[in-house]
Parts: structure tokens; C-alpha cells; sequence
């Protein structure tokens, strides 16, 4: 588990994946902004098509490659992101920093991974392996005290 951890920490760029209001698949690409054990964060403008979906359907599916190796991530997504997580985020992403002005313009999500597939084709056998995290293994949401709202 932990070479497809480090593997999605080297791969800021991923497919993201969420159904529409029809159950009509949606992909997109964002960028991975910060790793907690086997949850995942986010950023995404609360005026969104992603946020949108997010709000009506909170699964989703990610997914990094690079030559023959993916790695594939399916959970739920929660904003309930602590405003210092905020913050951090915002400060460590030159591309947040030029499309907007303030961090509080961002709907910061955490997507907490239910399964995770480790694809390897470039070795023989190739590998694959399949993790399922066990609901005692899920990050306990932040306490609300912590959180600000930002919209």
C-alpha cells in the first residue's frame, strides 16, 4: 500500500471521476494537493460543474498513471476540511494562488479512499494489488470547532 501512496504523491494530476444528476459519468483532471494517510484533498470553485455533482453525489473515483503503472482510488468525498488544512493548501499551490485571490474562493474537499488498485503491466507477472479499507481504518471527520465556513 505504501509504493501506491508514494506513487499518488509523485502524480499531482488526476483523472477525477463523478455522476452527474442523470448518473451520467463526468472525468476531469485536478490536481492532488495534499495526502493524510488514505485520504486525499482537493480544491474545486464552490460555482463548479465538479462541486455541483459532489453536492448531489458524494462518490467518486480518481485515478494517476504514468507508463505502465496506476494507480486507482474510489471513496466519498467530505468538505468538512479544517480551515488550516485550507490555508496550507492554498499556500503550497502556485496554481490556486493565480486563479484566485483568497483561499476562502475554494470549496477544499477530502476524499477518503474506500478501495485503492495498484496496477503494474511492467513486470512480469504484472502486479495488482487490491487494498479495502475497513470503516475502522476511515479518518474520524475534524471537529466542527475547527472548521470555518467559507462560503
Amino acid at each position: 500500500m505504501k509504493k501506491a501512496f508514494h506513487f499518488l504523491k509523485s502524480h499531482e494530476d488526476m483523472a477525477f471521476a463523478t455522476c452527474d444528476r442523470e448518473n451520467n459519468p463526468k472525468v476531469r483532471v485536478l490536481q492532488l494537493m495534499k495526502t493524510d494517510g488514505h485520504t486525499l484533498y482537493f480544491a474545486v470553485s464552490p460555482l463548479s460543474e465538479t462541486y455541483a455533482q459532489l453536492q448531489d453525489n458524494d462518490r467518486a473515483e480518481a485515478l494517476a498513471w504514468e507508463g505502465d503503472v496506476s494507480v486507482r482510488v474510489t471513496g466519498k468525498v467530505h468538505f468538512d476540511v479544517p480551515d488550516e488544512t485550507c490555508r496550507e493548501i492554498y499556500k503550497n499551490s502556485k496554481l490556486l494562488q493565480r486563479l484566485y485571490t483568497h483561499y476562502k474562493e475554494l470549496a477544499y474537499l477530502r476524499f477518503v479512499a474506500k478501495k485503492l488498485d495498484y496496477y503494474d503491466l511492467s513486470v512480469s507477472p504484472p502486479v495488482q494489488d487490491v487494498y479495502d479499507f475497513d470503516k475502522e481504518d476511515l479518518p474520524v471527520a475534524p471537529n466542527p470547532s475547527v472548521l470555518e465556513h467559507r462560503f
